[in-house]
């Protein structure tokens, strides 16, 4: 008679979250974990407390699969508008998952809670690297930009609108060169940066 397999704190985190996946964080239960993992509940209880703790983790983990999602680049070069496009493929994709992280009782600041994903250093570096703006310009003008995308993906996610990915780019394109044009007349940026950006969107590189 083979011996069972043993059941690690990965294969738990991962049943979790293909449960949350497909029918919401409320669904989640030591019953309905055990049954998906072929066990009794016995295994989860021995690596978590309670029911509590395990949704701490998974959320933990729930934010690292957001932020390589937000991160990926289908060149190799990260641009910041891959990053939009990204954050509102994962709330079209993944929504029970963009809810679950989104669904937040603590009432931060809006900068304070964007801050709360470990993407958004990489996307700091990523705005000044592309337009030449200081750190703490790069910081205000993401979170400018983050209020209008998010609530795009808000209503991807809830499914009160349906974008194509050529509407979704068209979108995010002319916010972002009306924010740079902002910029631009605040003297952050180069009005050659601006000049730049309407090159590429005229030869269909962006």
């Amino acid at each position: 008679m083979p011996a069972k397999r043993k059941i690690q704190k990965e294969d738990i985190l991962k049943a979790s979250i293909s449960i949350i996946s497909h029918e919401g964080l409320n669904a989640l239960n030591a019953r309905k974990l055990a049954k998906k993992l072929g066990c009794s509940t016995q295994p989860l209880f021995y690596i978590y407390e309670n029911m509590d703790d395990l949704k701490k983790d998974v959320i933990d983990e729930i934010v690292k699969i957001f932020d390589r999602e937000v991160l990926k680049s289908e060149t190799g070069q990260l641009e910041y508008r891959d990053i939009g496009i990204n954050y509102i493929r994962f709330a079209k994709e993944e929504p029970e998952l963009f809810k679950l992280m989104f669904n937040n009782d603590m009432n931060e600041e809006a900068f304070d809670f964007i801050n709360l994903f470990h993407s958004t250093n990489k996307i700091f570096e990523t705005i000044s690297k592309q337009t030449g703006m200081s750190n703490e310009n790069a910081k205000q003008f993401h979170l400018r930009m983050w209020l209008y995308v998010n609530g795009i993906a808000s209503l991807v996610a809830h499914q009160t609108v349906e974008f194509n990915d050529e509407e979704i780019v068209d979108l995010l394109k002319d916010q972002y060169v009306s924010m740079l044009l902002y910029e631009v007349k605040k003297g952050n940026v180069k009005e050659e940066i601006l000049v730049q950006l309407a090159i590429k969107n005229r030869e269909g590189k962006e």
